[in-house]
């Protein structure tokens, strides 16, 4: 195994880890029924820390791949800029469709569909560098 399918397999540990850690604080809070901004961010702040720690140790890695790795880490970045731009297009759209044109929605909805696309796009990409790396070993 080489480093980027280790970086591939702790990003999928790390998404896993930040959204039960963020549900887990979303949970908390609505059976307190705590309400308002303040505890919104109160549960979705400990997923974006460990998100963030473990992208700024994840990026430190990438200088040190070969040309092999490099082309398989960009498609992978490239299908999860697709999926990233489909989510929010389609979670954009079937917020209008839902909600109406006219009526009001949540402030708190923006940011959640944004974070939940961040998560996908991560999700894909790691996923596509397990599985082109699975292919790659198949064919051989």
């Amino acid at each position: 195994m080489n480093r980027l399918q280790k970086k591939a397999w702790i990003n999928l540990a790390a998404i896993t880890a930040c959204v039960v850690l963020t549900g887990m604080c979303l949970g908390i809070l609505v059976y307190i029924n705590a309400r308002g901004f303040d505890s919104l961010l109160v549960g979705l702040v400990p997923g974006l820390v460990a998100g963030l720690v473990f992208y700024v140790r994840s990026v430190s890695e990438e200088a040190k791949l070969d040309e092999r790795e490099k082309t398989i880490a960009r498609k992978s970045f490239v299908w999860a800029c697709y999926t990233l731009t489909l989510f929010w297009a389609c979670a954009s759209f079937g917020i209008f469709f839902v909600a109406g044109g006219k009526s009001v929605v949540p402030a708190y909805t923006l940011p959640v569909v944004f974070l939940a696309g961040l998560f996908l796009a991560q999700f894909v990409e790691s996923a596509a560098i397990l599985i082109q790396f699975a292919r790659e070993t198949a064919d051989e």
